[in-house]
């Protein structure tokens, strides 16, 4: 029980990570912040000039962050060379992160819960909200803990569970829920009746598809709606 309250206590003080983001340092002091504390907490008795001088420049995805705070007590304590492991997974975690967090979750949340507004809004808003941060708290949760256990070798972790290529599967996701968006958005609209429906329907799916893997999601989907909107009040179809 005690281990899950410091775990838990760790994770709050995770979520204040960014608060002194600046253009100096970028994340410098938050990770430095989370170093002292955590070195406090878990007693490993890292001399504080030691941590001091992690003041410098640090940037990642801060979602991930707690891994690269794991990686570094673990290489520090095995005597092992943690400043470079830290701006190794500094690097590698802020592009991963990118990939997934925002070029994949987001869009992919963000048409869930679209789907979900055209019948109860609340519970939309509350869907994203929960399905998001689903993953963004998981990893800060147990971003330390791994991060220590594996060390250097942290990255095998995320090749066990495939991260790489969670940014596609969702992408793909994204795709399909995006098409069943459209036809809820033109059903409601009425365009079912024309027959002129199926044929924009198709140009939707087609124009979805090749933006989707251009640009991002969301925005091919702000493409298509304004699209439907000149068509309906040019033409009336």
């Amino acid at each position: 029980m005690v281990d899950y309250m410091s775990k838990l206590k760790r994770f709050i003080k995770s979520l204040f990570y960014q608060a002194n983001w600046n253009y100096e340092n970028m994340q410098g002091t938050g990770f430095v912040y989370l170093l002292d504390e955590i070195n406090k907490e878990k007693e490993f008795n890292v001399p504080d000039r030691i941590i001091k001088k992690e003041l410098s420049y640090f940037n990642t995805h801060p979602f991930l962050f707690m891994f690269v705070v794991g990686v570094w007590f673990r290489e520090f304590l095995n005597n092992g060379d943690p400043e470079q492991y830290k701006r190794i997974y500094s690097s590698a975690f802020g592009a991963l992160g990118d990939s997934f967090f925002w070029h994949a979750l987001r869009p992919a949340s963000f048409v869930f819960a679209a789907i979900i507004a055209f019948y109860n809004p609340v519970i939309a808003l509350i869907f994203y909200l929960l399905f998001f941060n689903f993953f963004h708290f998981f990893f800060l949760y147990r971003g330390f803990d791994i991060g220590f256990t594996y060390g250097k070798e942290t990255i095998s972790w995320f090749n066990k569970i495939l991260f790489n290529k969670w940014s596609n599967y969702f992408d793909i996701m994204t795709s399909f829920f995006m098409g069943l968006f459209l036809i809820v958005m033109l059903h409601k609209s009425g365009f079912e009746n024309n027959v002129n429906f199926y044929i924009i329907c198709l140009g939707y799916f087609l124009t979805g598809t090749a933006l989707a893997k251009k640009v991002d999601v969301v925005f091919s989907l702000m493409v298509v709606m304004i699209v439907t909107f000149v068509l309906k009040i040019s033409v009336g179809i």
